[in-house]
Formats: structure tokens, sequence, C-alpha cells
């Protein structure tokens, strides 16, 4: 008697949840048609990003299709997607070549994490710097991240008045997010080697 009881429940939450998945499906993976003219560059952007965890087969598509419409940035999905980001570093220097404000930071983020190309960390340093010495409306959220992650890269290069000097902007910009306190740590192990 139990087993048909479970038996039946199971029936039933299998009837169930294809009725409660399909609208959350349509939203996580909305079915757009890729020929439709009236597309914008950030829905077709969108539908590439997506893909990438919801429908792998129809990145490549989506994905150019954002590229062609001047979403560079569509460029390392396919990378990601293939194992080949050539096509998106390429794109990524050419920009920053052209003193292009955010191709500067993701080419600095790219030499950081050593995605794409083989880390290093001097030369994401010199992009970084860059990128703060340009004129722009970076968030301050950006602002700390990126002297953040130079205070990181100054303490692998063992370079401690510069990680000094980018810890304490980290420190002076907290938001009580605790952000701070990892600064803090970076900025301690500086001043401990300095007085060595």
């Amino acid at each position: 008697m139990v087993n048909v009881r479970l038996i039946f429940f199971a029936i039933c939450i299998g009837l169930a949840f294809p009725s409660y998945g399909k609208p959350l499906s349509n939203q996580l993976w909305p079915d757009l048609d890729i020929e439709n003219p009236q597309l914008t560059k950030n829905t077709v952007m969108r539908q590439c990003q997506r893909s990438l965890k919801y429908a792998p087969k129809e990145l490549e598509a989506w994905c150019e299709k954002a590229y062609k419409m001047g979403a560079w940035e569509a460029l390392l999905y396919i990378g990601y997607h293939t194992g080949d980001g050539s096509r998106y570093v390429n794109e990524v220097k050419h920009r920053a070549a052209k003193k292009e404000h955010i191709a500067i930071r993701k080419l600095a983020w790219l030499n950081y994490n050593g995605i794409f190309i083989e880390t290093n960390l001097a030369e994401a340093a010199r992009l970084y710097n860059i990128f703060l010495a340009q004129e722009s409306d970076t968030s301050e959220f950006m602002l700390r991240s990126i002297n953040y992650n130079l205070a990181k890269i100054y303490t692998t290069l063992e370079d401690w008045p510069r990680v000094i000097e980018h810890s304490q902007y980290v420190i002076d910009q907290s938001v009580g997010d605790g952000s701070d306190a990892l600064a803090k740590d970076l900025k301690a192990k500086a001043l401990s080697k300095l007085s060595n």
C-alpha cells in the first residue's frame, strides 16, 4: 500500500513540474527568432551570454550576431565556448591600442588572470595604471576593485610602497563591505617587509 502511494505521489509530482518549469525556462532562455530585425544589440548580447549556460549549440550564432551588431565583448563568450580566445584577445589589444578605456581595463584583466594569454602581472599593473590615469566615469566599486588588484599584483612583485599606496586607497574608500580588511592585511604585510 505504501509503495502504491509513493508511486502515485511521484507520478503527480512528475506531471506537475513541467507546467511549473516551462515559464522559468522561458525566462532563462526566451524563444527568440535570431533573424528578427527588431532585436536590439542588448537583447542579442543577452542571448549570447545566456546561451553559454542554457543553449550552447546556439552560442556561436547569437554571439556572432551580437559581434556584428557592435558588441565586441561577445567574442569572449565564443572564446569560452570554443576554448580559443584569440579573436577576443586581438580585438581587445586593437581597441586598447586606440586608447579605448574599457579595452585597456579588459586587457589588464586578461593579463592579470591569464585568460587566453599567459599571466603577465607587470603588464597587468601597467595597464591598470593607465586605466586609472585616464579621465572616466568609472564606478567607485570598480576603482576599489582595480586598486585592490594592483595591491595584490604589487605584493607578488614585492613592490611594497605601491602595495601600501593601492591598499590604502581601498581602505580609504571602504563602504563597509569588508573589502578593507583584505587591503589592511596586504598593507600590514607590506609595512612588515619594509621594516625588515
